[in-house]
């Protein structure tokens, strides 16, 4: 069997007392709690459930007959003529995505047994696969062949990002289809690329894969078009905006920016400087919540307990705001939906109707 991932598991006999009075648990005199190497591929989660659910047979049947640390040929040629794949990687807390990538038949590009190269393209702008990339360089590949042989390879290892300036300084060593599509200007030339050493690679079955038929359809790489790519088709824009960023707990992220930022402004500040923190910080929340479009019935008289309030006061307080929404990366469109609700507010804030009586 191959090596290929070290799993360390504990030996059992590592877990016996020492002889003799020994040392109290944790001092200096300890004996070391050894660990015995395997050469099973996988981790050691996987290898406890097996034990648990007796699977153990089967899954070392599939690791000996399956599983490699390295492409065969029979591998190259499948990922040669493949036109999508899934690619999973992870941060580094663990927080994971899951992004397909697209391309023409054989994009993903096979250089030699241990390596893989496939371009980046343009795309929404998020790069949460690089992003991820950067932090982590694990990564999982599942690419699906539904047109032909209906099967599917994994590909699990580490991978790096490459510009297209670096691999134009190998440009010798490099495909002559890389060269071209490193030709390639404007939206078809890839932003970048993956490079991804293999650390594991094996089958993943037929047997619930359907087999497609493949049907003509344009396809206008890169672009911006919304109804190209059908970009509001789950229609998310008749959900409020409090939803949209995460309710109630990005409220109470959004109120404790927005409320040091008040406290520390020289014009404004003394008006939200009074004595009961919790009935303040609730006034905030609920007229943010209101400004979002949130479940909250608020006119926003309530939102100062102090008398003076002037219309200079309040545009200060919209934009403190307004900087505290920019803080928190809230687009500028939906922003400025956010002030346009705050703007109308401003006369039961200022209460002007009562003031004129006043006079």
């Amino acid at each position: 069997m191959n090596l290929h991932r070290v799993s360390l598991v504990d030996s059992p006999a590592s877990n016996q007392p020492p002889s003799g009075g020994g040392h109290p648990p944790g001092q200096p005199g300890d004996p070391v709690k050894l660990k015995t190497p395997s050469l099973l591929p996988g981790s050691d989660g996987e290898h406890a459930l097996q034990a648990k659910y007796a699977s153990e047979d089967r899954a070392n049947t599939f690791y000996s007959r399956q599983v490699l640390n390295f492409l065969a040929p029979r591998m190259r040629e499948f990922i040669s003529r493949q036109e999508f794949m899934f690619v999973g990687t992870a941060d580094r807390h663990g927080e994971c995505d899951c992004s397909p990538r697209f391309g023409e038949p054989g994009f993903i590009r096979v250089l030699g047994n241990k390596h893989l190269l496939y371009p980046e393209y343009r795309g929404n702008g998020v790069f949460a696969s690089l992003g991820n990339i950067s932090e982590n360089p694990h990564i999982a590949l599942l690419i699906l062949d539904f047109y032909r042989d209906s099967v599917g390879l994994h590909v699990n290892g580490k991978a790096r990002i490459a510009q297209n300036d670096e691999l134009e300084a190998f440009a010798d060593k490099l495909p002559k289809d890389v060269l071209a599509e490193l030709a390639k200007d404007g939206k078809r030339r890839p932003n970048g690329w993956v490079m991804v050493e293999v650390g594991e690679a094996y089958i993943q079955c037929s047997k619930h894969i359907p087999l497609l038929k493949k049907l003509e359809r344009p396809i206008d790489w890169g672009t911006d078009s919304v109804a190209a790519k059908k970009g509001d088709y789950f229609q998310l824009k008749d959900i409020p905006l409090y939803d949209r960023i995460g309710g109630d707990p990005a409220m109470d992220i959004a109120v404790d920016l927005f409320h040091r930022k008040l406290l520390e402004d020289d014009l404004v500040g003394r008006f939200f400087d009074d004595v009961d923190m919790a009935a303040r910080r609730l006034r905030q929340k609920s007229f943010l919540a209101m400004a979002f479009g949130g479940p909250y019935q608020y006119s926003g008289v309530e939102l100062v307990s102090k008398m003076g309030l002037e219309a200079r006061h309040f545009d200060g307080i919209s934009a403190i705001l307004k900087e505290t929404l920019e803080e928190l990366k809230i687009g500028a469109a939906e922003i400025e939906e956010v002030m346009q609700v705050i703007e109308t507010t401003r006369e039961a804030i200022l209460n002007l109707l009562d003031r004129q009586c006043w006079r």
